[in-house]
């Protein structure tokens, strides 16, 4: 047995299909935790430091949120050794548990166990491993593949396969699986529909709907279930949203499935099917739309999209991506129109908040900015920058280091007499741990008294490393923000005599623009839009 101290992470992980059961004390959290935290107290020079538990979480990735933040102490030095209970507690993709296995855990010299496999790394010997990691894969696939059955049949059958049923339906009372029209929903969607049918357009439908205060489907469903609403809740309806019920054949009472599949048992990313690979199931429920009322709707769509795809196509606009509205800090949209003036017809490029588009205009404001007005905005701004510079550069450098490293002024205030410290007593520290191994091997101390004080020196060790390691990064920030004044400056030095605003300049120096809302005072407009650059932010 290695004398080597090892900080031990313990990693939990209950399955999908465990979670909630009755019967599944052999892999409960409770269970995995109480054994393996028994193992650990009987392991000489091991010390337990955290615990990661992914409670229901698949095995089939590793996007679990314990998973990873044991990961981070890997790469950190908080821990050196992984506890499981076994393999597939680990994970059961194959490709990527070899990956983490074989590859990143030794590189990173974590050791590796696996309880009742009777897998340790540290041995060398783990042959089995390899075929183990296999098992759990094919056990991954199968489960896959039986469950993609059992939706199918339910699907042919007339039943919702999976999911909350659609706005406007609702699960029967008798069967949880069969639709029956949920009335208040069902009345806004017929309403949708006829809104349509009148000619409305999605901008006019979607400000109807949120000015009266109707709420989005999938906050109606969290109140029907009197339940919170989670974070990522849409809470106004957006013109997609509407598009979206306008063409779901649900509510001609059909049942649709397999609309997107997942890209493969590994991966549970969805991505769209084609149409003619969905299945369709007709007359399932009860309608909610007549025939009638759909074909016209189906008909008015089709005749709105030829309209737009016979326009030309739309070139990239010139600041896409790179202008944010002041109030709800959404990217804007570009809008390109042809407005009629005395002197005959003058394009009018410009961007617009893309909360108040997408909602009709029912939400944020119209936050509007003219492309002209920006890119004579910028050059100004790169010119009025490169005068200062000219005047005074050494003045410009350290009024930008001093609003961008104040942060880390206290911090760098440690002397390099402290540094010198903090280092010696690593040092002391990291004798006084061999002593301490010497001393319970000839038997000088107990086993408890050696994990107890090694403890301690541990505690110790940690707080003196993570003070040094403050220190390090915030000098490295200093060095870093530094190097990026520097560049900003040569960047508006190289632009200073440009004519015309191009991509490649916005790339090169812009981060974000900033645009606020118009303003009219004393018969004066005004706009407030600040340039944020890369490397020094707002100058």
């Amino acid at each position: 047995m290695s004398d080597k101290l090892y900080n031990v992470g313990i990693y939990i992980r209950l399955s999908k299909e465990n979670a909630g059961r009755a019967d599944n004390d052999t892999v409960s959290i409770e269970t995995q935790q109480i054994m393996l935290t028994k193992f650990v107290d009987m392991m000489p020079g091991w010390v337990e430091k955290r615990t990661y538990i992914d409670n229901g979480a698949s095995g089939g990735n590793f996007d679990r949120q314990g998973f990873q933040d044991m990961m981070t102490d890997i790469r950190s030095g908080v821990i050196n050794l992984v506890l499981v209970k076994d393999l597939s507690r680990f994970g059961r993709n194959y490709i990527e548990a070899g990956k983490y296995l074989e590859e990143e855990l030794p590189a990173l010299g974590c050791r590796f166990v696996a309880l009742s496999d009777g897998i340790d790394t540290e041995t060398g010997e783990n042959d089995i491993m390899p075929f183990l990691n296999a098992m759990n894969d094919h056990y991954l696939k199968s489960m896959s593949e039986k469950i993609k059955a059992a939706f199918l049949i339910k699907a042919q059958n007339g039943k919702k396969p999976v999911g909350i049923a659609p706005y406007g339906y609702m699960g029967s009372p008798a069967d949880k699986s069969r639709l029956v029209i949920e009335e208040t929903a069902a009345k806004n969607v017929k309403r949708i529909f006829e809104m349509r049918a009148e000619g409305m357009g999605y901008n006019t439908i979607t400000a109807i709907l949120n000015n009266e205060g109707i709420p989005t489907p999938r906050l109606y469903y969290y109140q029907r279930q009197n339940r919170e609403p989670q974070s990522n809740c849409q809470k106004d309806w957006q013109i997609y949203t509407v598009k979206r019920l306008l063409a779901d054949e649900q509510y001609l009472g059909h049942t649709i499935f397999g609309k997107s599949r997942s890209v493969s048992y590994r991966n549970t990313r969805l991505v769209p099917r084609r149409e003619d690979e969905w299945l369709k199931v007709p007359n399932t429920h009860e309608p909610i739309i007549g025939i009638d009322l759909w074909e016209k709707v189906q008909e008015l769509n089709a005749e709105r999209k030829k309209s737009v795809s016979n326009k030309k196509k739309p070139v990239p606009s010139l600041f896409s991506g790179k202008l944010v509205c002041s109030d709800c800090q959404k990217t804007m949209v570009f809008h390109r129109n042809h407005l009629s003036r005395t002197k005959g017809i003058n394009k009018y490029d410009s961007y617009h908040c893309r909360t108040n588009m997408s909602t009709g205009g029912s939400r944020c404001t119209n936050h509007n900015v003219n492309e002209l007005a920006l890119k004579n905005l910028l050059l100004n701004d790169i010119k009025r920058h490169m005068t200062l510079i000219q005047l005074d550069e050494g003045k410009m450098l350290l009024s930008l280091r001093q609003k961008l490293t104040s942060e880390y002024s206290g911090i760098n205030a440690v002397s390099t007499k402290e540094r010198r410290k903090l280092k010696q007593e690593l040092h002391a520290i990291e004798v006084r741990t061999e002593t301490l191994y010497e001393n319970k091997v000839l038997g000088i101390i107990s086993a408890e008294r050696f994990t107890e004080l090694i403890s301690i020196s541990e505690a110790r060790r940690n707080e003196i490393q993570d003070r040094l390691n403050e220190v390090e990064q915030a000098d490295e920030a200093v060095k870093t923000t530094l190097n990026d004044i520097k560049r900003w400056v040569r960047l508006i030095k190289e632009n200073s005599l440009i004519t015309e605003v191009h991509r490649e300049l916005i790339d090169s120096l812009v981060d974000r623009i900033v645009v606020g809302e118009k303003v009219k005072e004393g018969g004066v407009i005004s706009q407030d839009v600040k340039i944020f650059y890369k490397y020094v932010g707002l100058v």
